[in-house]
């Protein structure tokens, strides 16, 4: 039977995910969200309403209740600084709910076993490796330094043991400052590249992939930087946030594809 994977981007109190997910649920192996639940763009495309925000972000939290194996619910920069007050004074994002903040972080602390920060996946031989924003060699090599503190051979991105210790960040003090890391592109006094929450795609090595820490043995997939076209693709990465659904599907040649092009490339299935 094929491998399916529904993935939503950004959704920023969006409702772009609600029908593809009520459409595709039944038929997919897994739905994946990149993060940033909340915190809308001011501008004509989104909704600002706050109650229809918190509105739209537990209708999320309801699916992940009510499929807890096939939701996977990622974290990105705008949902770190509600957390707790320290990552929301260690690196709070633009547009951040002071107003509304306590009951997101209610949300965030009731809900913590829901979220977390990098997902892996294998479909037809490759490793997909989702998350917010991408990881970098850079990056990588920061919170080893600090924290893991292993022979670089012994870090591969494709294994699931390297992925547990990333969800684990969040969750200890100096794993936190590695999460608020943020990069050139955001900062004049950022690093060289973002965290895995905020690294932008000009901070990523493109179009190929670094050997170390086994960057070139997947395909990420990831968020963060908005996007006017569907997507930015190489051969290592697609960068998806065009508040749009993307389908993997293990019996098609393309890595990954917009929703509405699947359903035009599914009919010769």
């Amino acid at each position: 039977m094929a491998k399916k994977i529904l993935v939503v981007p950004d959704v920023h109190g969006g409702i772009f995910w609600k029908e593809p997910v009520e459409n595709y649920l039944n038929q997919v192996d897994r739905v994946v969200f990149l993060g940033d639940y909340l915190d809308p763009y001011w501008d004509a495309n989104e909704t600002c309403d706050m109650d229809f925000v918190l509105f739209n972000f537990m209708e999320i939290i309801n699916l992940k209740q009510d499929n807890s194996e096939k939701i996977v619910l990622l974290k990105g920069n705008h949902d770190f600084h509600y957390t707790s007050k320290r990552t929301m004074e260690i690196a709070c994002a633009s547009r951040c709910n002071i107003t509304n903040w306590q009951i997101y972080n209610k949300i965030f602390n009731d809900c913590v076993d829901y979220f977390k920060i990098a997902h892996v996946e294998n479909v037809k031989g490759l490793t997909y490796l989702f998350s917010h924003a991408g990881f970098t060699t850079y990056w990588i090599n920061k919170v080893n330094a600090k924290i893991w503190r292993m022979n670089d051979r012994d870090i591969n991105v494709s294994r699931q043991d390297f992925v547990d210790k990333v969800n684990m960040l969040e969750y200890d003090y100096e794993g936190q400052n590695m999460l608020a890391i943020i990069g050139k592109c955001r900062s004049l006094f950022g690093e060289k590249t973002g965290s895995v929450l905020w690294a932008d795609i000009y901070e990523h090595a493109m179009p190929k992939a670094p050997k170390a820490y086994g960057l070139n043995q997947v395909f990420q997939v990831f968020g963060h930087t908005r996007l006017e076209e569907d997507m930015i693709l190489f051969d290592n990465l697609a960068l998806i946030d065009s508040q749009q659904c993307f389908m993997i599907d293990d019996r098609i040649e393309n890595r990954i594809v917009p929703l509405r092009d699947y359903e035009t490339i599914q009919k010769d299935l």
